[in-house]
């Protein structure tokens, strides 16, 4: 698995062994991403949430989603996974590519966050597919502070699973990808 574009374009990460980790493909990122250049489109003014804020990857894995937001311009993301081995190759990677001072990772829960005064401008959920976490994380994150109505919400699930249906969330784009479901929404309260 590598960095498919920006300044650490074609670096190697680290991902966690095992089946419990499932990295989005380089091809799944190279398409988000490109769609994601261009979020300014569903905002009035000309913020753009990739480039303008804090990014936080939920669920994050090997971080992959988060290191790709950095090197294509994010200020800063914060990395959250409840799997200590996890934290543990997030930190390689934050490490390998010398950026310690516009990333941290932290063992927490999705639905169960730790409380924040700073709201992400973007957050990515890729839970484990078929256990129904993004909506409970959404609502949860948005209780603790880290989703406002400026929030761009990037959700990866199963096709088969559910589509998001909560009240106040407005679906900008979804698309397919083989095996793997991206919606971008804005959670609106």
């Amino acid at each position: 698995m590598r960095i498919v574009g920006g300044t650490h374009r074609g670096r190697l990460l680290n991902a966690p062994e095992g089946r419990d980790t499932r990295p989005t493909l380089d091809r799944v990122r190279e398409a988000l991403f490109s769609i994601l250049s261009h979020a300014s489109r569903w905002y009035e003014d000309d913020f753009n949430p990739l480039f303008d804020g804090v990014i936080l990857d939920a669920f994050a894995g090997s971080g992959a989603l988060g290191l790709e937001a950095i090197s294509r311009g994010a200020e800063r993301a914060v990395f959250f996974d409840n799997d200590r081995k996890a934290i543990a190759i997030i930190e390689q990677n934050i490490d390998t590519l010398r950026i310690a001072d516009q990333a941290s990772a932290r063992r927490a829960d999705a639905t169960k966050p730790p409380r924040t005064s700073t709201q992400a401008s973007m957050v990515f959920l890729d839970p484990p597919y078929g256990k129904d976490l993004i909506e409970p994380s959404i609502t949860a994150l948005a209780q603790a502070g880290w989703i406002d109505d400026n929030t761009l919400i990037v959700a990866e699930r199963d096709p088969r699973d559910p589509e998001i249906a909560l009240e106040d969330f407005y679906l900008c784009d979804s698309r397919k990808y083989g095996r793997c479901q991206i919606d971008i929404g804005r959670f609106i309260a």
